[in-house]
């Protein structure tokens, strides 16, 4: 009976253990995949901004191009 009983805690054990390092590499990925998302929306931002930039530029040089025309 005790060998048996060592043997089921073994393997409850190895389970647990299984099972924690699952877990773990799966909030690991996940973060991972956070992170990865800030960094594409703060990119996406930035860009935006740029656009943004850009159109207030184009803005002001048709203004000059039709009091120049």
């Amino acid at each position: 009976m005790i060998p048996n009983v060592i043997k089921d805690n073994k393997a409850l054990i190895t389970a647990a253990i299984t099972v924690a390092i699952t877990i773990s590499m799966s909030l690991s990925f996940t973060i991972n995949i956070n992170n990865t998302i800030n960094i594409t929306q703060e990119r996406l931002n930035q860009t935006q901004e740029q656009l943004n930039n850009t159109q207030q530029d184009l803005n002001i040089l048709e203004k000059f191009v039709e009091r120049n025309v």
